[in-house]
């Protein structure tokens, strides 16, 4: 005979494996500390990259006036002021990184925590069934 509370466990089971499962299967593998830490280098070449994307195409757009005003240019005094706002940037960016990476972590881990008790109660159901139908001299 089937057990409908076996089965409607299964196809929980089943449905978070194929929704939630594959979003926070990385959480399991890490640490908070080492999934952090892979976000944040990720988000550091990733915002480089986005922020030399910016400047090429504020240069192009302004290639006009800068080239008319190159040789009266204070060259440091430019290259100062990209690099203060490449950190400021880089800044802001990584700490979004980090706080985004922390939540994640938490709403996975609990979410799989979750998942393992089910996984639990799953067990104990097959354990039940099994002690019900298993004759007791044997």
């Amino acid at each position: 005979m089937i057990d409908q509370e076996r089965v409607r466990e299964m196809t929980k089971l089943a449905a978070y494996e194929q929704r939630e499962g594959k979003k926070y299967r990385q959480v399991i593998r890490y640490y908070r500390g080492d999934f952090a830490a892979r976000h944040l280098l990720k988000g550091f070449l990733y915002g480089t990259a986005a922020f030399g994307i910016f400047l090429v195409l504020w240069g192009v757009c302004h290639m006009e006036e800068l080239l008319e005003n190159l040789d009266s240019m204070d060259l440091i005094a430019f290259l100062t002021a990209v690099l203060v706002r490449y950190l400021f940037f880089m800044a802001a960016y990584l700490l979004a990184i980090d706080i985004y990476a922390n939540v994640f972590y938490a709403a996975g881990r609990k979410s799989m925590k979750r998942h393992y008790r089910r996984l639990k109660h799953l067990g104990r159901l097959y354990e039940e069934q099994e002690s019900r139908t298993t004759p007791a001299g044997h």
